[in-house]
């Protein structure tokens, strides 16, 4: 409760705070990301010791997503997230204390233990406490906010190295999320603080005071939530396959192939963020009203479609029109699979759920940029490319059926 004021902030704060608290727990790796290659000279190791230090939090993150998950239908909410937070501040701040480079992977092991949790803890949070008639518009407002975490982490990252030591960039990294930590201690988000399968009522508004049972989402009725579980694994798979394999693997290879500079590539990037952060409010109230599949489909075939240009472009303009429009369209259709989540899986099942996806995307991650290179280097850009949008337009189709099947 706030105690200044005596009530709840507004149901809207508490969605921000929310978002801001998992885009924080973001940050703590994304801003370190321009500091660790530096630590190659500082260890005098060869590069190759570079590639266990990255790959070391995406191990650690595989580990934590559904054990955290599960653990959510135990463990209060807000004292499980907050010990989770805590323990992941203090981790990323003295990581730069590392000595040498076995200390610094042990580090990035904890930290991804640690910021997977607190990521599947508050998505399951949001995903089970989002109000029905907003769940478009929470799931477009956490997109954004994570979107502008990553841009911002990165950047702040670069400016830290630009004028301080090393160790002071995993300082600054820890400090977004102890301030949101901070904002939720005098303004906490009490209505999704309950635990979960629960939900407030006026009179039950302190995140200590009592709870009543509410009813289980609708929405999962005839669908069996095995087939939606699997559905969402498979698009996370394929959108995390996609994104490091394709945006970040074999777009950068082929634009700079077609003219770009590291500088216009940049630019692309920031215009596909800022055109898609433009877009999600708008995205978030057609889905509010129903509009799923509308949303789905053209954004899943729109990044096919903005994949298959990369082959075929002449220029680099042509490279860069296909860059705005590939991050504009999976931004897009991104937002669908967490409000299925929402509304057709049981609120005691989503930290479950949300570390099952998490995981398959995890997975996705680390096979899309050995698979999509691997095929790049064997076989040339254009198969490397139809396996992305083969996997992608598969697994979006088994959603796109369950939600055809679904009643509204």
């Amino acid at each position: 409760m706030s105690r200044r004021t005596g009530r709840l902030p507004s149901l809207g704060e508490q969605t921000l705070l929310l978002c801001c608290l998992i885009g924080a727990a973001q940050m703590t790796w994304g801003t370190i990301v321009p500091a660790l290659p530096l630590y190659v000279d500082r260890f005098g190791a060869t590069a190759l010791v570079l590639g266990p230090i990255i790959a070391a939090f995406g191990f650690g993150r595989v580990l934590a997503n559904i054990p955290a998950g599960i653990l959510l239908r135990w463990w209060r909410p807000r004292p499980y997230l907050w010990a989770v937070s805590l323990l992941l501040v203090v981790v990323t701040g003295l990581t730069g204390l590392a000595p040498d480079a076995e200390s610094l992977i042990a580090a990035r092991v904890a930290a991804g233990v640690l910021g997977g949790a607190a990521i599947t803890i508050g998505f399951a949070i949001l995903v089970a406490g989002a109000p029905p008639a907003r769940r478009g518009r929470v799931m477009a407002t956490v997109t954004a906010v994570q979107m502008s975490a990553g841009a911002i982490g990165s950047f702040l990252g670069g400016l830290v190295l630009t004028w301080f030591p090393l160790e002071v960039v995993f300082l600054v990294a820890s400090v977004p999320l102890a301030l949101v930590l901070a904002w939720d201690a005098l303004r906490p988000a009490a209505s999704y603080w309950l635990p979960l399968g629960r939900t407030a009522t006026p009179s039950s508004a302190d995140p200590a005071g009592p709870t009543i049972s509410s009813p289980a989402p609708s929405g999962s009725a005839g669908l069996g939530l095995g087939a939606i579980v699997i559905a969402l694994a498979l698009s996370s798979f394929a959108t995390f396959f996609a994104r490091f394999g394709g945006e970040q693997g074999l777009v950068p290879v082929a634009a700079y192939a077609g003219g770009l500079t590291p500088l216009t590539l940049g630019v692309a990037l920031a215009a596909s963020t800022l055109l898609s952060l433009a877009a999600l409010p708008v995205v978030g109230a057609l889905i509010d009203r129903g509009y799923r599949l509308a949303v789905l489909v053209p954004g899943v075939l729109a990044s096919a479609a903005a994949l298959l240009i990369f082959p075929v472009a002449d220029g680099p303009w042509l490279f860069a029109l296909a860059i705005v429009l590939y991050g504009l369209a999976t931004s897009v259709a991104g937002i669908v699979p967490t409000v299925l989540m929402s509304e057709a899986v049981p609120t005691r099942q989503s930290g479950l759920v949300v570390g099952i996806t998490r995981t398959a995307g995890d997975i996705g991650a680390v096979a899309g940029p050995l698979v999509a290179l691997a095929v790049y280097d064997s076989d040339g850009l254009w198969p490397a490319i139809l396996v992305i949008v083969a996997l992608l337009l598969l697994a979006n189709l088994s959603l796109a059926r369950l939600l055809r099947r679904r009643p509204n």
